[in-house]
């Protein structure tokens, strides 16, 4: 016999087990090796059956031995068959040879796989029908209608039957005819499950519960309160759906809790009685909601209670107050403006305002147009930031040449939208809302000068304010003579000629040329700038500024001398210009005193070696910008000048050049200078040309001098030496005449030795 393995069964089901029979013959000697607790032969491979595996005996035969297994395949599995193997090794003339034995194995019995279902519910009344559909976990045979078992006078079962070859069941269930009333009891219907067998032939065990139903003559009940599931917008319908247990009568709003409904308090939108399409098994009410309501998420609609509710029967509802509908938000508000402002009372010319309007919600699709501004546009309509779309901004600009009138806002209501869907339509005017608007140029037509008076001629056709404590600071104004500053002492209104009269410091002279600027100092309107005449309590507005213009000189030739403006200190600098010279800042932060430049404590007004205007101040014989004990230096003219057309690549000059002329100590051939600008204008240096025509910076390390601040001002130390390159007049006679410019370069030269010029620039 050859070697083989045989097995008394191999299709196995559960509880099975297979006796397994490996027969090697004389030519083929297999160990018999202890695995573990397990005796096994060489080569032979278990690995692929799953389950038990037990070494039984062996039998001794004539050809050969018998070798026994017993197999038990494992539990509870649908597809537990597998594969035996043997392996021979080859030996002399006996060629190796591979056994292997397949078998099957099913050791999973059917089981009931699903819960019940009935249809159309599980609570049967007296005569009710019912269809129960149940599944078993796999296909299975032998199930018939008497495995199925339901209490004696509980109900008739009947019409068994699979509809897909018997992993799905039906079966059709009718309850008794009569019932006692008001005595609903739960009935189970149970499956035998011995009477089952899959198609391996497994079979199933015990009984298992096929179904659960409520039987009896069981009282109706609230089984749900529907209401919207999206919002409720003005002017739509509310819908609320109540569904029983069963048919009921007498089902009313009285037993209806509306109070956190947001209805409506009118006849014609409150709810009506409700109304059943069904014969009373579910029933609806319908109302609009209140149009006072916005964006109110709590909306709920509940039972009160079931009083007077029967079904046909007329069993009496069984009471259930906490049916309720889910919450339902309720929108029924149009969007609308609550507020619409401008953020100024007037505009003129140039001018802007700024209009906020308020909605009472976020909305949507606001635009530009809705904005209805009369004498004017609108632009740049913008949300506020974190205002969810309630606050928008935009700018209005005024026509230009309106002379005296006003507007208000009006908002178009008409597509605008809330967040909710609600829309509006209309026009909402805010008359309150104004702005008055004069874009009138109001601008200088003439200017003339004859002496120290410069007139100003406006036009208008309002006359302007003749209040002289609404008028303009002296400093407002800048008046250049042949490009030196000629300050204004007084500034006088005529309203009726619409005239303004500039008293300068300095009388002009014939074929002087002339120019004046003026700077409303401050922004917006106010009482401090030259302005029209108000109407009622309203004040006028400001005067718009303007730039340097030629002003008709009709002076004389020749002035008398003028001794009305003194200069106690013959500096050529006038009393009234170096009083307005900016004090020094104190030590404690504090301003210092007016006409006290170089913060000595004396008025620059009274010391020969120092000379002062609003712009700068120039001391002579100064050590850090005090005057040396016993110098005798004294300053006889300073002067500005306008900046040379061709100054320096980079050279910025913002107060021009200044001319002085100083008479120096007997017995000195060299002067120290120290100058007072403003530090904001940012000056590095005071810059002169040598007498090769080159720009340098006195104020450097290289020349002998520095930059400093000081008391809130930029001071500038320097050296010029009489009749030196940086004497303008070129001769040692005991004076030095310079011309420079307290000015800013950029930082890559400043201080720096100068470089060969070409044709006055640098490079």
């Amino acid at each position: 016999m050859a070697h083989s393995i045989y097995m008394n069964d191999s299709a196995l089901k559960a509880g099975e087990t297979a006796r397994v029979t490996v027969f090697i013959d004389n030519t083929y000697n297999p160990v018999l090796r202890c695995t573990g607790v397990h005796l096994r032969l060489d080569g032979l491979d278990f690995s692929q059956a799953p389950g038990t595996v037990e070494y039984v005996t062996s039998a001794t035969l004539a050809g050969g031995t018998n070798y026994y297994f017993d197999l038990t395949p494992t539990p509870n599995t649908q597809n537990a068959g597998g594969t035996i193997r043997m392996s021979i090794p080859a030996a002399g003339d006996r060629p190796a040879s591979n056994l292997i034995k397949t078998y099957t194995a099913d050791t999973q019995r059917p089981t009931l796989a699903s819960t019940y279902r009935l249809s159309p519910d599980c609570d049967l009344s007296a005569g009710d029908t019912a269809t129960i559909t149940f599944s078993f976990s796999e296909p299975v045979t032998g199930l018939i209608i008497d495995d199925l078992t339901i209490p004696t006078g509980k109900g008739t079962l009947s019409d068994l039957r699979t509809t897909d070859g018997g992993t799905n069941w039906t079966i059709d269930l009718r309850a008794p005819a009569t019932l006692p009333a008001n005595t609903p009891e739960d009935v189970q219907i149970t499956v035998n499950m011995d009477g089952i067998t899959d198609a391996a032939g497994n079979a199933g065990t015990g009984s298992a519960t096929l179904a659960t139903y409520s039987l009896g003559n069981k009282p109706p009940s609230i089984v749900s309160v529907v209401g919207p599931s999206s919002i409720v917008l003005e002017d739509t319908d509310v819908t609320i759906t109540f569904t029983f247990s069963e048919a009921v009568t007498g089902f009313t709003l009285a037993n209806i809790n509306l109070d956190n409904s947001s209805a409506s308090p009118y006849i014609t939108f409150s709810p009506k009685a409700p109304v059943s399409a069904d014969g009373g098994r579910t029933w609806t009410i319908t109302y609009h909601a209140s149009p006072h309501v916005a964006g109110d998420s709590t909306n709920t609609v509940s039972i009160r209670n079931l009083d007077g509710v029967r079904d046909l029967a007329g069993n009496a509802a069984v009471p259930n107050s906490s049916a309720s509908t889910d919450n339902y938000e309720v929108d029924a508000v149009d969007p609308h403006p609550t507020s619409a402002t401008f953020d100024k009372a007037r505009l003129t010319a140039g001018e802007t305002a700024t209009v906020t309007v308020t909605f009472n919600e976020s909305v949507s699709d606001f635009t530009e147009a809705a904005i209805q501004i009369a004498n004017g546009s609108v632009s740049d309509l913008t949300p506020v930031a974190g205002s969810d779309n309630r606050i928008w901004t935009a700018t209005f600009t005024p026509t230009a040449d309106l002379a005296r009138t006003s507007s208000e806002i009006s908002i178009e209501l008409d597509g605008l939208r809330d967040r909710a869907g609600n829309v509006n339509s209309g026009i909402q005017p805010f008359y309150d809302s104004t702005i008055a608007i004069d874009t009138k140029v109001f601008a200088v037509n003439d200017a003339t000068v004859n002496g120290r008076q410069l007139v100003l001629r406006y036009s208008d056709e309002t006359a302007l304010d003749p209040d002289q404590a609404h008028n303009a600071p002296n400093d407002a104004f800048v008046v250049l003579v042949d490009g030196v500053r000629n300050d204004v002492a007084g500034v006088a209104v005529d309203a009726a000629a619409k005239t303004i009269t500039l008293t300068l410091v300095n009388a002009v002279r014939g074929g002087q040329r002339v120019s004046v600027a003026y700077n409303d100092p401050s922004t917006g309107n106010d009482l401090q700038a030259v302005q029209e005449a108000g109407t009622g309590t309203t004040s006028g507005h400001d005067a718009a500024s303007f730039a340097a213009r030629s002003v008709t000189n009709l002076s004389p030739d020749r002035i008398d001398d003028d001794t009305s403006t003194p200069d106690s200190d013959h500096d050529s600098v006038p009393n009234v210009q170096e009083d307005q010279a900016p004090g020094l800042l104190r030590p404690d932060g504090s301003a210092g005193p007016d006409g006290d430049g170089n913060g000595d404590d004396v008025q620059d007004s009274q010391q020969a070696a120092v000379a002062s205007t609003r712009d700068l101040t120039l001391v002579a014989g100064s050590q850090d910008g005090k005057l040396i004990p016993d110098s005798n230096a004294r300053i006889s003219e300073m002067a500005f000048n306008e900046p040379p057309a061709n100054q320096p690549k980079g050279m910025e000059t913002p107060i021009g050049l200044t001319q002085f002329k100083v008479d120096l100590t007997e017995g000195h051939s060299t002067e120290s200078f120290s100058l007072y600008v403003d530090q904001a204008l940012g000056v590095n240096g005071f810059w002169v040309k040598d007498s090769a025509g080159t720009w340098v910076n006195l104020a450097s390390e290289p020349y002998g001098g520095k930059v400093a601040s000081e008391g809130g001002r930029t001071r500038l130390d320097f050296q010029i030496e009489d009749g030196g390159q940086y004497d303008a007049d070129g001769q040692a006679d005991g004076n030095i005449t310079a011309l420079g410019a307290a000015a800013k370069m950029p930082l890559s030269i400043v201080g720096q030795a100068p470089q060969v010029e070409s044709h006055g620039f640098w490079y």
